[in-house]
């Protein structure tokens, strides 16, 4: 039941960090994929597709901290983000 409630809290920490920390939030979603994929081996998912969406959040995660590594690429996301608020 914990792995569960871990991966529930790790998605929702993830996407209130997006719009302000975007490398963050990949970095969670890296941990999000790699707990997807634990849950799948220690048959504690509910179905047989866990790790298939673990290597979604793995891709995810990894796109997000590429995409953002550069200093004005972030800076440009940050002022988009916060001028719509």
């Amino acid at each position: 039941m914990w792995p569960s409630f871990l991966w529930i809290v790790l998605l929702a920490v993830a996407g209130l960090c997006y719009p302000r920390r975007p490398r963050t939030a990949g970095a969670l979603f890296l941990a999000l994929g790699a707990l997807s994929i634990l849950m799948q081996f220690t048959h504690n998912a509910g179905n047989g597709l866990a790790a298939l969406a673990g290597v979604f959040w793995i891709g995810l995660g990894v796109w997000y901290v590429v995409k953002f590594r550069n200093p004005d690429v972030r800076a440009k996301h940050v002022e988009y983000w916060t001028a719509k608020a």
